[in-house]
């Protein structure tokens, strides 16, 4: 592999992995909050369900690929403009939103696999159960899913308005790299 990246912007993979993840977490989160209110005779009480499992299987599986794209791809050079403080938080922000996501994905799945049932995803594959909940971690686990969605939401909110920040007030390139956008100046 090159030393230097040939290129200014993102890849489209990794662009459509970031967006991918991005819009998944959201409709997750979304969902989430939904579902709780589901009542047992309403039509979505067990498709709702569903649907979570089975995109936030496919969300931690996305977040994985990107760790490894990530090893893969050559990135583009970093923005000059961009002070060092804030290259350093956008990635401690991102390492801890993925992680975050793997975390949910864990606690989802220790949920789901509590009574000794397998994790099935979209009827295609069934993960199972590792251990059954005789001690009431169960709750425990519930809480963190929900504290670990809104924390990421909140870092993601953070995240997205950093990147409006770059776009319309530091005028760089940041936001147009990562719709794989070309611009006549991404430095």
């Amino acid at each position: 592999m090159p030393d230097k990246p040939s290129n200014r912007r993102y890849d489209v993979f990794s662009v459509l992995l970031h967006w991918s993840v991005a819009l998944f977490t959201i409709a997750l989160f979304a969902s989430g909050l939904w579902m709780v209110d589901l009542g047992y005779y309403d039509d979505w009480y067990y498709q709702a369900p569903w649907w979570h499992k089975g995109i936030g299987v496919v969300t931690a599986v996305l977040v994985l690929s990107r760790w490894g794209w990530q090893r893969l791809r050559i990135a583009p050079a970093e923005i000059k403009s961009i002070p060092t403080w804030q290259r350093i938080s956008a990635r401690a922000a991102h390492l801890l939103m993925n992680l975050a996501i793997l975390l949910l994905f864990v606690t989802g799945y220790l949920i789901v696999t509590a009574k000794g049932d397998p994790l099935v995803v979209f009827d295609w594959i069934a993960i199972p159960a590792l251990i059954k909940d005789d001690s009431g971690w169960i709750d425990w686990a519930g809480r963190l899913h929900l504290w670990i969605a809104w924390f990421i939401i909140a870092l993601a909110s953070i995240h997205a308005l950093a990147a409006l920040k770059h776009h319309f007030i530091d005028k760089d390139a940041t936001l147009k790299r990562m719709f794989a956008i070309p611009s006549g100046d991404d430095s």
